[in-house]
């Protein structure tokens, strides 16, 4: 993990105001690359003329799955809900619980429709419906998410939809029992035990085994991510998610060791994961390194932490509030801050996926257990996205209708800006009523 002193005065414009070096490690940018980006074309191609056939296949050259036909990758729900799932009763607990704070998290969320009529007496109104039908990915690669089933799921049926279908790869040729538990608990319509690019390409365009589904949502490795890429607009997404990232602010009150431990819960999810502390006391820092270096050697995903650890660093300010200017810039997914007064931080910093404030608020209580969804926007994208919530399964129709009285204030005004546009017919279209 780098450190890096900005001893500056740090403006707006931090091209000009950074020194270059530390510029060009913030403004690195994750990228996938172009031999993935063909093999996931390829991938799609094949899942699109071959259906079934290239699900199996694939299944078994990727996944070391053993399907001879497409009835092996499916689970029905009849047969989850009659599944005896053997976990702990304590994890049994932890998982329904998450799912009634979800739950009752998002029920928050709901929109309202209206109606209103305006001054020109035309009726207007805004109405919300849900999305008919979901596909939600869940990992099972390098290590399982029982908590995305839940963080995906619970928002779209709160929002309404009816039906729901997870696709997740083998891992040891099961699924995680505590995978089939959320899916038990959220009355998940089926499961298919595919993953990767061709799971998310056979939700995209349907099968004769898989629904066709109208929205993809959930986390997944890039092969998953560029399929959902090169797929949207086939079928709508939540987001392209690149790697997980935290940024921590820390007052020197804050304990170390919580702050390297914070740090390298992030870190363990994937080499390419980044973590930035920012602190205004060099000792400070020294503290939270020793600590880091101390958790590595008993963390069981050392060799990963090791290599994310490049893409992270430590920036010491001399005035800590000046933060804020570089995280609404590095728009981090996650965004902990752990000072004595946070109010000026959370007025000044708009770019971020998620906030945790305080001590006792690590960004790992969110991942779980707090309720808004974790499926957050990485890559910066928190510049103009939100995390996963009931809007993303919502469609929202608007209503209009005029009579005669309304159309007749309104008509010359759009007959006008028709007849600007060139737009002959548009034009007559108003005109012909008023004649």
């Amino acid at each position: 993990m780098q450190v890096f002193c900005l001893d500056s005065e740090i403006s707006h414009d931090l091209e000009r105001s950074l020194p270059q070096k530390v510029y060009n490690f913030l403004h690195q940018n994750y990228s996938y690359d172009i031999e993935t980006n063909e093999i996931v074309k390829s991938i799609i191609e094949q899942v699109k003329n071959e259906k079934d056939h290239a699900l199996v296949e694939l299944s078994n050259k990727f996944d070391k799955a053993n399907f001879k036909n497409a009835k092996d990758f499916v689970v029905d729900f009849q047969e989850i809900q009659n599944l005896n799932i053997q976990i702990d009763e304590r994890l049994k607990l932890a998982l329904d619980t998450a799912f009634q704070r979800i739950d009752n998290y998002h029920r928050q969320q709901l929109p309202l429709d209206f109606f209103t009529t305006d001054e020109s007496g035309m009726k207007l109104g805004n109405v919300w419906q849900a999305i008919e039908k979901i596909g939600v990915y869940v990992p099972a690669g390098s290590a399982s998410y029982p908590s995305s089933v839940l963080m995906s799921i619970v928002p779209a049926i709160v929002a309404g939809v009816k039906e729901v279908y997870i696709t997740t790869p083998l891992a040891n040729h099961q699924i995680n029992p505590a995978i089939l538990y959320c899916a038990k608990i959220c009355q998940v319509k089926k499961i298919y035990k595919i993953g990767g690019a061709q799971a998310i390409s056979a939700l995209a365009f349907g099968t004769p085994t898989i629904s066709k589904v109208d929205k993809i949502v959930g986390p997944g490795n890039s092969f998953v991510a560029l399929a959902k890429k090169q797929l949207y607009g086939e079928v709508g997404i939540d987001m392209i998610a690149g790697p997980s990232d935290v940024s921590i602010i820390a007052e020197n009150f804050a304990n170390p060791k919580w702050i390297a431990i914070d740090a390298l819960s992030q870190l363990e999810h994937g080499i390419d994961s980044k973590a930035f502390i920012f602190v205004d006391d060099m000792e400070f820092a020294n503290k939270i390194i020793h600590h880091i270096n101390d958790f590595l050697k008993i963390l069981p995903r050392r060799k990963i932490i090791e290599e994310s650890l490049k893409n992270s660093a430590i920036f010491v300010l001399n005035n800590l509030l000046h933060s804020s200017k570089l995280i609404n810039f590095i728009a981090p997914e996650h965004l902990q801050i752990i000072v004595k007064n946070h109010s000026p931080y959370l007025e000044k910093i708009s770019n971020a996926g998620a906030i945790f404030i305080g001590e006792y608020t690590p960004e790992a209580i969110g991942d779980y257990i707090a309720g808004p969804s974790h499926t957050l926007p990485t890559s910066a994208n928190a510049r103009f996205a939100s995390g996963l919530s009931v809007y993303d399964f919502l469609k929202r129709r608007s209503i209009m209708q005029c009579d005669k009285k309304s159309f007749q204030v309104l008509a010359s005004h759009a007959s006008a800006i028709a007849n600007c546009e060139g737009l002959t017919a548009h034009q007559l279209s108003i005109d012909i009523r008023n004649l």
